[in-house]
């Protein structure tokens, strides 16, 4: 036998469909619809822009063969993206604008090698400078390798910068240009790319093992990372009289007594100049050189070496050969490793103060006096 409902719930019941098809029309006027779920990993990229889909498709059809800018497309979308926008009137600077009115000019006047570089990631001095572009980029795309901006560029003064750029070629060796490739596609794949675009030399934008190092691209270098009271040498001029006066070695040295091994120091320099600028200097502080089989000094080598090739005659009258000098050498005050080395401290009865006063008798020969031990240096 059926029970009866009691006569209180029998109006709800009858009336629960149309309550709930209420409730649904209600949540449909909302707007509110079934969602379905989507995996990190299958979310979609962010859409590009119609500037920067517009810029990449001019660049990407203007720039080509040996004046390509860009590896990928989807490497000019994640450049464009970390570009300020500018002004499509007044393009100048490093902007989208810039960059875009020179693609289109690669196009309109047949001269892709004049305009390209340009509408590439650096703006190669027309649309910013390279450096400006290059640390920008990587502060977008990377950790940043220096506490601001404004240093990142200065620093960025002491890389190589060659002329023009192509995306294909400048894909391997020390040059800016190369670590431009990289940072550029680093916005797409930071992971692999941003190791790569340091302003440190690393592979691949690295020269080949067993490269001459040049003394060109060192003092450029150590000028830039070694300033002020770290400079090590009094100009350029100078560092390039000492770097001629040592052995090349190669850019894969690490402790020889050679232009490499300071070349490797002056670019350690740019992010720790307190610890390698000694290293980069005239006596390599040990770094860069020991005296024979020893380990207890480190710049004597150096510093006979130097001083036979800036003061010949009184080398062979008082050494004859540089076994002597470096004996003689080892007992003056600041002989050994980790002495330290700069320009601004290099006085008194030391070897940094022989060091100095050495390096300028290359242009002064009356400084080998004191290059000896005489006055200031005694």
């Amino acid at each position: 036998m059926r029970r009866a409902l009691p006569t209180g719930l029998l109006p709800l019941v009858l009336l629960a469909p149309a309550a709930l098809s209420g409730w649904l029309g209600c949540h449909a006027i909302a707007g509110i619809e079934d969602r379905t779920y989507v995996p990190p990993e299958e979310e979609q990229e962010p859409p590009v822009s119609e500037a920067c889909a517009s810029y990449c498709a001019d660049v990407m059809a203007n720039c080509t063969g040996e004046n390509q800018v860009y590896s990928t497309l989807d490497t000019c979308h994640g450049v464009c993206a970390a570009l300020p926008a500018g002004d499509p009137l007044e393009p100048v600077d490093n902007t989208l604008a810039c960059r875009a009115r020179q693609a289109e000019l690669a196009g309109l006047t047949g001269e892709p090698a004049v305009h390209c570089p340009a509408a590439g990631p650096g703006g190669d001095g027309v649309c910013g400078t390279n450096c400006e572009s290059y640390c920008a980029l990587q502060a977008a795309a990377c950790t940043p390798e220096l506490p601001t901006q404004a240093e990142c560029v200065a620093k960025c003064a002491g890389l190589r910068n060659v002329e023009g750029f192509d995306a294909i070629e400048n894909h391997e060796g020390d040059t800016l240009q190369c670590r431009l490739v990289h940072v550029s596609s680093a916005t797409v794949d930071p992971d692999e790319h941003c190791q790569h675009a340091s302003l440190m030399p690393v592979t691949p934008c690295i020269e080949p093992e067993g490269t001459e190092p040049s003394c060109e691209d060192f003092c450029q270098v150590v000028m830039t990372s070694c300033e002020d009271d770290r400079a090590v040498y009094d100009s350029i001029e100078q560092c390039l009289t000492v770097c001629a006066a040592l052995p090349p070695g190669g850019t894969e040295d690490r402790s020889e007594n050679t232009v490499g091994c300071r070349q490797y120091h002056a670019y350690s320099a740019l992010l720790a100049p307190d610890t390698h600028c000694a290293h980069a200097g005239p006596g390599g502080d040990g770094h860069c050189g020991l005296d024979g089989d020893s380990t207890t000094t480190g710049n004597c080598a150096s510093y006979c070496t130097l001083l036979e090739a800036a003061c010949k005659e009184a080398f062979d009258e008082i050494f004859g050969d540089r076994e002597a000098c470096e004996l003689d050498c080892g007992d003056v005050s600041g002989a050994g490793r980790d002495s330290g080395y700069a320009v601004a401290s290099a006085e008194g009865p030391t070897v940094a103060c022989r060091l100095l006063h050495v390096s300028r008798a290359f242009e002064d020969p009356t400084l080998c006096a004191a290059a000896l031990g005489d006055p200031p240096c005694q």
